[in-house]
């Protein structure tokens, strides 16, 4: 198994957790779902703000299931090409946490609506992580270690 496949799987470990979270465990504030809002326990006030909220958790859930599936892909059937493109591709995409979310997340963790206070800076620190684990995938596999 080289470095992008190891780097692909604990990718794969990460976004299956999230996923059940989404699913499974909703009002669980421990970890990334949306039980580390506020909103989410005031939104169960609101039957029809609920019914949005749940359906969009519901709909991110599956699409973190596409992608979990599409990451088994590139990590065990393509060719090492295809395998390298895709996961700069994964990368660069990863990356746009920081343009759109982390600063909503960052907002919401000031106002005091995130729990536990100062999520948004460790869920920034993890996806860094994960992005130099990429990059340093990559750059493996183009040297040829």
């Amino acid at each position: 198994m080289n470095a992008i496949q190891v780097t692909l799987l604990v990718f794969v470990v990460i976004e299956s957790l999230s996923m059940l979270e989404l699913y499974f465990l909703k009002d669980n504030p421990m970890f990334n779902g949306v039980g580390i809002f506020s909103g989410w326990e005031m939104s169960k006030r609101n039957p029809e703000v609920h019914a949005l909220v749940c359906y969009l958790v519901n709909w991110l859930a599956g699409v973190k299931m596409i992608v979990i599936s599409l990451v088994l892909v590139l990590a065990f059937m393509v060719p090492e090409n295809t395998m390298l493109l895709g996961t700069i591709a994964l990368a660069v995409t990863v990356s746009s946490f920081y343009w759109r979310l982390h600063p909503m997340l960052r907002a919401a963790d000031k106002a005091g609506q995130v729990t536990p206070q100062g999520h948004s800076k460790r869920l920034s620190i993890m996806v860094a992580g994960l992005e130099l684990s990429l990059f340093f995938a990559i750059g493996a596999q183009m040297v040829g270690l």
